[in-house]
């Protein structure tokens, strides 16, 4: 009788241990999914740290090319937004260049230079009509290397042109780099003419300068970096000059837009206004991976209204007409973009050489 009982109560036990409930199995596919969920947003997290780390690692790179630069030719890149500071450096770097490969760059030779250079926009003409590129393509253009011909540093072998029948294309081909582009991040068409105008919307015609994108391979996924040399960071108070920019789309409609950058330190030539970062020299910037610079596009700019960055504050304006500043009403502790900006686009992946953490995120 004893052993019957005991039977009994073992085979009950088997049969309860059969199967799971159906509580049970949605309890354990819960568990699961949840487990799976924080393993994807670890996995995806560990993806971005990687990727914000290696955004600021090329710009640094880029930084010691650019400082590089400096030690062999004695003066900084310019940023192609004014033909007098061009043409100062050239002649300073090379003082050997031929008057021809001056003419191949001066924004007044519109006949000679072809597609060397392009200023025109969708409206058919750029504010910064007396530029010779705009930021993006002039860091290209010097940190790609030069010829070792000291009167032909431009066209000649190995520089940033070369001459294909009778007319210039882009040069692949460099030498004496201070950085290697890679080429698939090279805005580059097969006929050797940049496609970043009609790419980004900014421009009716392509020229033949590429810029470099920062955040992926290729043009569809990126957005150019950029590069503000410290001479032209101020605009100017005359009506119908600006200071530097660079749009990706029509200036007249873009929200997206980079500007040099302001610092949180008092310009004492100006009271009440600030100094721009890294004064004396440059500033290199990345839109990171959501392609926003943070900037807002000067859409007004024939009124004589022209909005700058802040930080520690909301965007200043500067009436060229009045001759004043026009003072913020909002004040803000977001860093280094408009606060409207950092409500609906948040720039925290942007990368640049003047800020104090590898991203804009963490530099506060």
């Amino acid at each position: 009788m004893r052993d019957e009982t005991m039977h009994k109560v073992l085979v009950g036990r088997r049969t309860s241990r059969e199967g799971f409930t159906l509580v049970e199995l949605l309890v354990v596919i819960a568990i699961l999914g949840i487990l799976a969920g924080l393993l994807a947003w670890g996995v995806n997290a560990a993806r971005i740290s990687i990727l914000k780390q290696a955004q600021a690692f090329e710009i640094q790179s880029i930084a010691s090319a650019v400082e590089a630069y400096r030690n062999k030719y004695g003066d900084y890149p310019p940023d192609g937004s004014s033909w007098p500071v061009m043409e100062a450096h050239l002649r300073k770097a090379f003082p050997n260049i031929l008057v021809t490969e001056l003419a191949l760059l001066n924004p007044a030779n519109s006949a000679v230079n072809g597609y060397v250079r392009n200023d025109n926009d969708l409206t058919g003409s750029h504010p910064l009509g007396g530029r010779v590129f705009d930021p993006a393509e002039a860091l290209v253009f010097f940190l790609g290397g030069f010829s070792n011909d000291p009167q032909r540093p431009i066209s000649g072998p190995g520089g940033p042109l070369r001459q294909s029948g009778s007319v210039y294309i882009y040069n692949t081909q460099r030498e004496n780099a201070f950085f290697e582009f890679k080429l698939s991040r090279l805005t580059l068409g097969a006929n050797g003419i940049s496609t970043d105008e009609t790419s980004f919307g900014e421009g009716v015609n392509n020229d033949l300068m590429p810029v470099y994108i920062g955040t992926g391979p290729a043009v569809s996924v990126g957005r150019p970096i950029v590069y503000f040399d410290s001479r032209t960071y101020q605009f100017s108070t005359t009506a119908g000059t600006y200071f530097n920019f660079y749009v990706p789309g029509a200036v007249s409609s873009s929200p997206n837009c980079a500007r040099p950058f302001l610092s949180t330190d008092i310009n004492p030539n100006r009271p009440g206004t600030l100094l721009y970062a890294n004064n004396k020299t440059y500033q290199l910037m990345n839109a990171g991976y959501d392609n926003f610079y943070g900037c807002r596009a000067p859409k007004d700019l024939g009124a004589g209204l022209v909005l700058f960055q802040v930080p520690g504050g909301n965007g200043c304006a500067f009436d060229r007409n009045a001759g004043g500043f026009v003072p913020p009403s909002v004040q803000s502790a977001i860093r280094f973009y408009l606060p409207e900006f950092g409500r609906e686009r948040p720039v925290d992946d942007n990368t640049s050489n003047f800020i104090d953490g590898p991203t804009f995120g963490q530099s506060s």
